[in-house]
């Protein structure tokens, strides 16, 4: 049992030099978050804005809705003539389908191609810049072609 007291002692010793090197190093080290705590912004002390109501039929939304007079500014003028390439009259839009003949997209070109029969019995595309298309084809007998189905 003496032995057993002896051999604990410096254990104990070591163990209470360690838990005090412990709370000393705990002193001195920085604190988790360096930065401090973000500050809430400022706030305005400004009143709401009344809300604007418009009512259907009343005097009042029909005088605003008739009101022209923003057309006679200076920058509103500017902004037309910007827009309107140089001219200062707002015209009525036009209906622009009659211009059009369907979607077309002149940014990629259909690519042009030929036939190849090839030895394996099939035909190939081959397009006008050498590559072929990897697709065999059956030539039908009205003269058109048919991709190969297994």
């Amino acid at each position: 049992m003496a032995s057993s007291i002896s051999t604990s002692l410096p254990l104990c010793i070591t163990m209470l030099r360690s838990l005090h090197e412990a709370v000393d190093s705990r002193n001195t080290m920085a604190p988790i978050w360096p930065f401090g705590k973000k500050k809430q912004p400022d706030m305005l002390d400004e009143p709401e804005p009344e809300t604007v109501i418009y009512r259907k039929g009343s005097g009042e939304a029909m005088q605003v809705l008739e009101d022209n007079s923003h057309r006679e500014s200076v920058d509103y003028k500017a902004a037309v003539s910007l827009f309107g390439n140089g001219d200062t009259t707002v015209k009525r839009a036009e209906e622009q389908s009659q211009y059009y003949e369907g979607l077309v997209d002149s940014a990629t070109p259909v690519p042009e191609f030929s036939w190849v029969h090839h030895t394996d019995g099939y035909h190939y595309k081959q397009f006008t810049d050498g590559a072929f298309d990897s697709v065999p084809h059956r030539k039908n007998q009205d003269g058109t072609y048919s991709p190969y189905q297994a």
